[in-house]
């Protein structure tokens, strides 16, 4: 009688276990496939190789895929149809020194002391010895891999740098490589010989490629490229004598249109050049030191201000045009090298990621180059491709920093524990599901005249030297053309003081320790104290 009367508990026992045991099981396999995917991508033992590959000048939507009807660019439509393009990602620091700094240190290139206003840029950390005491390379190797390093270095000024040997990388293309018809033929042999000599090792490359950069050396004057500035700057041999036939075969007219193999008529390339931007206008309340209005314009500004001086409506149509083949030059690169990877056999087991240190800003507000608080040079390319992921996905949510975020994922991909000293987050959680977030309120971005971030709506930043409009606020969502500084409107007063309360906690770091002069103090301190 007794064990009839226990025998409805017992059945609630028996199917409360059952229901643990089920439930334990699918964890395991959810466990199980995302390891997979992780650390391995495909049915292949052993750790997946990662190939990350770094373009020079590129914004973000200069991309095919991403709806840009100017540029054909087969090869980064390829990779986006191959992955995840994170439509969210962001720079560090909008020039090349301090974005490579980042991506390969993981660190804020503030922390260094490198182009970062000078009124914080006391050196925190040595650089040199950071970056040899941490050999990011040789732990990848710890971790079983083979780690190659080609192209493009630019990680420090002149007498403050360091190379990637000092990582631990072998490197297959020296930094007077970095042209695409030097590295990628040596990337492809070095993916063949490593095939042939390494019995299934997984291995660690970056390939580094030049441009679209070398939009800096299609000079114009008076709506023509000013052909002998640009012979001029290119003159001699080595790798000038290659950067120097980069631009003449990019600026060339194509066979098929009149002129076709020179550099006339310039209706030819006004036919072809995407149209001024919406923002071509320079920005109301624009800071003093980027108007240069009743004082002198500074820092990056100063170097690329001089366009709205020398430069009519057509020289920047001529500008986008010249941008658009430099644009497809290095896609036209990136197809060789993933033809080369797929032609080794190791593609398969292959995670790609793709990105650039920073944009161009391209005509909007009347400016070039980079190295300013404005979103085409700030947003950048972040593509991720592996057999494994789930094709043609677009994440618009997550705020990603490369330069704080690559290493991160590139450790967990390849099963290795991550440097405690890095803030930046993986990015491999955002590869498995759509639904997954960072949880991150905003991304820090330097710049040689301030510091900002980027968060979900807005851009908030503060100029911190110069006379007027220190404090920026720009919302995305409604004017995402930046040619409003919204921190002066009396509507967004919530919004600002949101932010600069933000940024006291995204910047402490980079601030903790400085002693401020009070002149810097005084703008400052909107956000910091």
């Amino acid at each position: 009688m007794m064990n009839v009367q226990h025998r409805p508990a017992q059945r609630i026992i028996w199917l409360r276990l059952c229901v643990s045991c089920l439930a334990a099981i699918v964890l395991f396999t959810i466990k199980a496939q995302a390891q997979k995917l992780s650390v391995q991508g495909t049915d292949n033992p052993g750790k997946p190789n990662i190939l990350v590959v770094i373009s020079d000048q590129l914004n973000w939507d200069f991309i095919a895929a991403a709806g840009n009807k100017y540029v054909k660019t087969p090869n980064m439509d390829r990779l986006c149809g191959m992955g995840v393009r994170f439509d969210r990602a962001y720079t560090i620091n909008p020039v090349c020194i301090p974005a490579r700094i980042s991506l390969l240190t993981g660190k804020r290139p503030g922390m260094f002391g490198v182009h970062v206003p000078k009124e914080a840029g006391a050196k925190k950390t040595d650089m040199i010895q950071y970056v040899r005491e941490k050999k990011v390379a040789t732990r990848l190797q710890q971790s079983g891999y083979k780690t190659y390093y080609g192209g493009k270095t630019h990680f420090g000024p002149p007498g403050y740098a360091f190379l990637p040997e000092d990582m631990g990388f072998e490197v297959y293309a020296s930094e007077r490589e970095y042209r695409g018809e030097d590295c990628v033929p040596k990337a492809i042999e070095t993916l063949n010989k490593h095939r042939k000599d390494n019995n299934g090792q997984p291995f660690f490359m970056i390939t580094s490629l030049m441009n679209p950069h070398d939009i800096c050396y299609a000079h114009i004057k008076n709506n023509r490229f000013d052909m002998e500035k640009i012979m001029s700057r290119t003159k001699g041999g080595g790798w000038k004598a290659k950067l120097r036939a980069s631009v003449l075969r990019n600026l060339q007219i194509p066979e098929g249109y009149p002129g076709a193999g020179g550099y006339e008529p310039v209706d030819y390339y006004l036919s072809q050049a995407p149209p001024l931007p919406d923002n071509y206008q320079p920005q109301r309340n624009e800071p003093g030191i980027i108007s240069g209005k009743g004082e002198a314009a500074s820092g990056m500004a100063a170097a690329f201000g001089r366009y709205r001086n020398d430069y009519d409506s057509t020289d920047w149509l001529l500008h986008r045009y010249a941008y658009c083949r430099f644009v497809e030059d290095v896609d036209r690169e990136l197809g060789q090298l993933l033809d080369g990877l797929e032609a080794s056999g190791l593609a398969e087991n292959t995670f790609i990621i793709f990105t650039s240190d920073h944009g161009e800003q391209l005509g909007s507000h009347q400016m070039a180059g980079k190295g300013l608080f404005f979103d085409e040079v700030c947003h950048i390319p972040f593509i991720v491709s592996h057999p494994g992921i789930k094709k043609a996905r677009v994440d618009t949510v997550n705020l990603l920093s490369n330069g704080l975020d690559l290493l991160p994922s590139v450790f967990e991909l390849a099963g290795a524990p991550p440097d405690p000293d890095w803030e930046g987050k993986s990015i491999v959680p955002l590869l498995h599901a759509a639904s997954a977030r960072l949880n991150r309120t905003a991304v820090p971005v330097e710049f040689s005249t301030g510091l900002g971030m980027v968060t979900r709506d807005f851009y908030y930043g503060i100029y911190v030297s110069g006379k007027t409009n220190h404090e920026q606020l720009y919302d995305m969502r409604k004017r995402p053309l930046q040619m409003e500084n919204d921190a002066l409107l009396p509507a967004y007063a919530p919004a600002l003081k949101d932010h600069r309360d933000l940024f006291r906690t995204t910047h402490q770091q980079t601030l903790e320790g400085f002693e401020h002069p009070e002149g810097f103090l005084k703008y400052i301190r909107m956000g910091v104290n």
